[in-house]
């Protein structure tokens, strides 16, 4: 069992334990053309990217100014960028960094990651206003000690950036109550458990998106009541910033229902915690199809395809929010303007690409989605296939399943090291087995599905700033380019 079940590309956030941090990537090998830098873009709106999108620069700068925290003397050995959110928003930019950090306290020594966000702003003296603000609020209160290594929130003046150190979060304030463990054992442990007694509990986090939400892993050991013998429980629980947990928990509990008639199951819920916006969901059993994948059991894709096909034509209404045609031009639109502004060489290819893609989806009847469809969102325990990760179903236009599916395949997003010609085999497999279980139809949307897949894809490797991203992106924007041919 992995932790895949939370999303196994987006590389797990540090905790103080401490893991190895994935980085996954497309292959590619395109050149700028002249006149293209390739450094990170420049924005005259925002100068001190240059220095933001540095990892060695900012490792002084964090050095220079996290001001550590009563009685604590972490080092900051390296800074890794995670995840930037940069011209999503006129007004501001969110960059969150990984920190490696050690500790000593007489012989022993600590080594952990941390979670840092530094948000620069176009308005001068936002950010500045922002920190004092934050500063009169007691940032350091609920936050548990293992994670107050440094001061919660600080201020970078030579970047006028607001910094703020997991957990504190000023738009996720419930998320150091979580970390605390506020409420779980009521909430979650009597059906976690159900005749064990807890013993140890470990609250981990897994992943991390500042002002968005977090996923975080709860394990309990615990004792049996009646014969003594001891064993592990695990849970997982994902913590949003506004209300649509609660929708999930609905949802999943109509779509978990045992139905041995459809060829898929939909992992179950647990619990929901109204006060701390937190779900809790059972651990999903076998293994996610990316780690099948990345061990050679390509045999894995063909019963995804069918389950795909069977919840695209699952018709009994218990999916009823709508994703509709414009919505998703919308993504497209939007992770366009982000891959031709980082990716200015590739502009006229991402412009021609989205053209197609606006001009040809035709309006069709809606079906149910996962919307949110990777190899690491789907487990198998023998014939049973499980989607996880299911915040963003809802009623759509069903090619876009087998769609995202494939652009993430076939652009090898967590999937370094297995050969190019494998993957296109698994994929040609899944598309395969996927348009001989739904209506014939469906298939001539395919390409264009596929194209406006890729150009997210492209948006997506540019914000995890995975390494040589550039190159990367234009090999997704070629990728899009030639899924229409």
């Amino acid at each position: 069992m992995t932790d895949s079940n939370l999303g196994s590309h987006r590389a797990p956030i540090p905790h103080p334990e401490g893991w190895a941090r994935q980085d996954t990537a497309l292959k590619g090998s395109a050149v700028p053309g002249p006149g293209f830098s390739l450094g990170f873009p420049h924005d005259p709106d925002f100068p001190q990217l240059a220095v933001a999108t540095d990892p060695a620069r900012m490792l002084e700068v964090f050095r220079t100014h996290l001001v550590p925290a009563p009685g604590r003397q972490a080092e900051i050995e390296a800074c890794i960028p995670f995840r930037f959110r940069c011209r999503q928003s006129t007004s501001r930019c969110v960059l969150q960094y990984t920190l490696r950090l050690r500790e000593r306290s007489g012989s022993d020594e600590r080594r952990w990651e941390q979670s840092v966000t530094g948000v620069v702003y176009a308005r001068q003296g936002e950010a500045e206003q922002q920190w004092r603000e934050s500063r009169e609020g007691d940032p350091r209160r609920e936050i548990p000690p293992q994670w107050l290594a440094f001061e919660p929130v600080g201020f970078i003046p030579e970047l006028a950036m607001l910094v703020e150190v997991f957990p504190y979060d000023r738009k996720l304030r419930h998320l150091r109550l979580v970390m605390g463990g506020d409420g779980l054992e009521q909430a979650v442990e009597p059906r976690l458990l159900d005749g064990w007694e807890a013993e140890r509990r470990v609250l981990e986090p897994l992943r991390y998106r500042t002002e968005l939400g977090a996923a975080l892993r709860y394990t309990v050991e615990a004792r049996h009541r009646a014969t003594g013998r001891r064993a592990t429980r695990r849970c997982y629980l994902k913590v949003y910033r506004d209300d649509r947990g609660a929708a999930t928990w609905e949802l999943l509990q109509r779509l978990s229902r045992p139905d041995p008639a459809r060829p898929y199951e939909v992992i179950a819920p647990i619990a929901y915690i109204g006060a701390l916006r937190t779900l809790a969901i059972e651990q999903a059993p076998g293994t996610p199809l990316l780690q099948l994948l990345l061990e050679g059991n390509d045999r894995a894709i063909r019963p995804v395809a069918r389950a795909v096909a069977a919840f695209n034509q699952d018709d009994r209404g218990i999916v009823t929010r709508a994703h509709t045609k414009a919505d998703q031009l919308g993504d497209v639109r939007r992770a366009a303007a982000l891959v031709a502004w980082a990716c200015p060489e590739a502009q006229a290819d991402v412009a021609a690409v989205t053209a197609a893609v606006e001009s040809g989806l035709p309006d069709v009847p809606a079906a149910p989605i996962h919307r949110d469809l990777k190899a690491d969102h789907v487990f198998l325990d023998g014939d049973r296939v499980m989607f996880i990760d299911l915040d963003s179903a809802a009623l759509g236009d069903p090619v876009r399943d087998p769609a995202h599916l494939w652009a993430y395949l076939t652009g090898g997003v967590g999937l370094d090291g297995v050969p190019a010609a494998r993957i296109r085999a698994a994929a040609g497999a899944f598309v395969q087995e996927y348009f001989a279980r739904v209506p014939a139809a469906w298939r001539a949307r395919f390409a264009l599905h596929c194209a406006g897949a890729l150009i997210e894809v492209a948006s997506g490797i540019f914000r995890r700033q995975e390494p040589a991203w550039r190159d990367k992106v234009i090999t997704a924007v070629e990728l899009a380019r030639r899924a229409l041919v």
